[in-house]
């Protein structure tokens, strides 16, 4: 067991959260009949699909198999002995909702919906053995879903099987001649079950299907063919269920979207008597609390987002997968989880909202909400797609984040350029990087634009050697400081806006680059804004000093705290208070390689907090 598996399994048994992995232990004996008598008294929903004396015994299974509704887990398993003793008898547990530790490869062993109409009529009538039809439909369910091929059932009917007459193809046909469900089971394939499966209502969603192809590869043509049932799919488009714990919090979660940069195309709250409906649909029924202290309740709230922009990185956030189409929506989803919770005691913590993976499967989620708007939505979609192609051939892609605009190096008739292309809605920061080079045409420092277009800007490509001139470097950072005459410049350039009136909101050493024959150059005006009044200090700049909150402008989240300390000490090694006045150089200098002590101090305390950081993340991950 490794280090970070230990902790974790430590800090469960310090904090008395055990997690229970399907499997407890009944006295043997007439411990199966006890075991039956006390959940019946107790008036626990549940229902047993294989117990002792069964007459068609489960294959490969000498275990009893029960299944039980989320709410009763705690009390069941207290039933349970955790580990075996001579004589005891397996029992192997799953809950409704396939709640961690009672699932099966992840998701919930049954779909729900099934599941929780034979837990009510088991309950209605007083029977908690399932029926051989009950049986035989969880039988081929478990083996077309949960474990495909090695079930030892051919794909189709007519193949051979390794198995031949596999343990599970006995136990279907003894079970379908007790019933007579279906014709000639013993033809029938993995194919053909799915299709039976599919009949009857038992097959699972596409979103749970995705995530058993993890485990049983054969699941994946089934979500291939369930895919092309739908219209195509529009890069960038995704869905978000906000669940009813999130409801209060609507309006943080859209700030944070178009933080992110998506935009909403679509929104509606589900009906209280269509949440169930839909639950049972989405995420395999699955909407219990998860890893979570409490559950986050039932979608409320549709979202439909859509990003120009997809981020086709692998994301490495919680809960994605390789089926994820854009790593952006789990990174959005995950800060908007942090947003609701961080307002919460920590016992209140849920999900408040979930997202499709890909948009396929926000199609999928969409003909199960709002059939009647797939095809609108879809042709908006296509239409922001279309309006943010780059006008020129693309010869590399320099965008970091690309929230509100892509930056690609393109052939601009015949030369190198630098052409940044603003999504729909962002049309506002493009207007600002015009009107800064409008009001900075007479400095030097401000980059040129070339042409402007409905929603791009080409501008003049310099070549970037800013890390040739940055120095000295302080041990602990990866870059060095920035000569003493750029600062000059760049105190002047904040100046100059400042008496006009404009603010250089969110202006940091990331939007610097140093030409050899074109010297210094700011790229990013995106915030420039109109200040509270044109002054003549450089005090209180929203460069260098956090923007005030009642500032009604757009606002980055880094500009709202320390910003001089957090993005400029570290490449100008000054205090702030003496980069607001003219000193003489030497002075500069002579002062910067004393302070160069602190700042190796703070860059060692922030190497030290990434450091664990990483271990944390790594531990999480295992």
């Amino acid at each position: 067991m490794s280090m970070q598996k230990r902790f974790k399994a430590l800090g469960r048994r310090l904090s008395g959260k055990q997690r229970f992995r399907h499997r407890g232990y009944i006295a043997g004996g007439v411990g199966f009949a006890e075991l039956a008598d006390a959940l019946a008294a107790m008036q626990v929903d549940h229902l047993f699909f294989n117990w002792p004396g069964a007459d068609v015994p489960w294959p490969g299974a000498e275990e009893v198999i029960l299944l039980v509704s989320d709410h009763d887990l705690g009390r069941v398993t207290k039933l349970l002995r955790p580990q075996r003793r001579n004589g005891d008898i397996a029992c192997r547990l799953f809950t409704l909702g396939g709640l961690p530790g009672s699932d099966r490869n992840g998701v919930a062993w049954l779909p729900v919906s099934r599941a929780r109409e034979m837990l009510a009529v088991a309950g209605r009538s007083g029977t908690y053995l399932a029926s051989d039809e009950q049986r035989l439909l969880a039988m081929c369910h478990e083996a077309v879903y949960h474990l495909g091929t090695s079930s030892g059932l051919p794909i189709r009917a007519g193949l051979p099987s390794s198995a031949g007459m596999s343990p599970f193809a006995q136990a279907i046909q003894a079970l379908n001649e007790r019933c007579a469900l279906w014709p000639n089971p013993q033809a029938m394939g993995l194919e053909e079950l799915d299709e039976r499966l599919a009949e009857s209502g038992w097959r699972p969603s596409t979103d749970t299907l995705s995530k058993l192809s993890q485990a049983n590869p054969w699941v994946a043509q089934i979500v291939a063919l369930a895919h092309r049932g739908y219209p195509d799919a529009v890069p960038g488009l995704a869905v978000m269920l906000v669940r009813e714990q999130g409801l209060p919090y609507l309006d943080a979660f859209r700030r944070t979207l178009e933080h992110h940069g998506f935009d909403v195309l679509c929104e509606l709250a589900i009906d209280s008597e269509d949440r169930l409906r839909v639950a049972d649909r989405i995420r395999g029924g699955n909407w219990g609390r998860g890893p979570f202290p409490c559950s986050g309740g039932l979608p409320a709230h549709l979202l439909v987002i859509h990003d120009v922009h997809p981020d086709v990185s692998r994301s490495e956030a919680a809960g994605a997968n390789e089926l994820v189409d854009n790593a952006r929506v789990f990174t959005a989803k995950e800060s908007m989880r942090r947003r609701m919770n961080r307002h919460r005691p920590a016992r209140q913590h849920c999900n408040p909202l979930h997202s499709s993976d890909n948009a396929a499967q926000a199609v999928e989620y969409l003909s199960v909400v709002a059939p009647d708007r797939i095809d609108a939505i879809l042709e908006q979609a296509r239409q922001r797609n279309a309006a943010y192609r780059t006008p020129y051939p693309v010869l590399a892609d320099l965008s970091k984040h690309a929230r509100r605009a892509k930056v690609e190096l393109v052939d601009f008739h015949g030369t190198q350029a630098i052409c940044k292309t603003f999504r729909p809605g962002r049309e506002r920061f493009m207007e600002r990087e015009i009107q800064a080079r409008e009001l900075g045409k007479a400095l030097p420092e401000v980059s040129s634009i070339l042409e402007i277009g409905p929603r791009h800007l080409v501008f003049e490509w310099y070549a970037d050697n800013l890390q040739r001139i940055l120095s000295p470097r302080a041990p602990f950072y990866r870059h060095g400081m920035l000569p003493i005459w750029a600062i000059e410049r760049l105190r002047h350039v904040i100046l100059h806006y400042r008496r006009l009136g404009y603010e250089c909101i969110d202006l940091n050493p990331h939007n610097l680059i140093y030409d050899p024959c074109q010297g210094l150059k700011i790229i990013d005006f995106e915030f420039l804004q109109p200040g509270p009044r044109g002054v003549d200090t450089l005090k209180g700049n929203y460069a260098w000093y956090a923007v005030p909150g009642d500032f009604a402008g757009d606002v980055p989240q880094a500009a709202r705290y320390r910003p001089y300390l957090r993005r400029w000490l570290p490449y100008t090694g000054l205090p702030r208070l003496l980069c607001l006045h003219e000193l003489p150089r030497p002075v500069l200098v002579v002062i910067r390689s004393f302070f160069l002590v602190p700042l190796t101090l703070a860059g060692m305390k922030r190497a030290g907090r990434r450091y664990i950081r990483r271990l944390r993340r790594q531990a999480v991950a295992k």
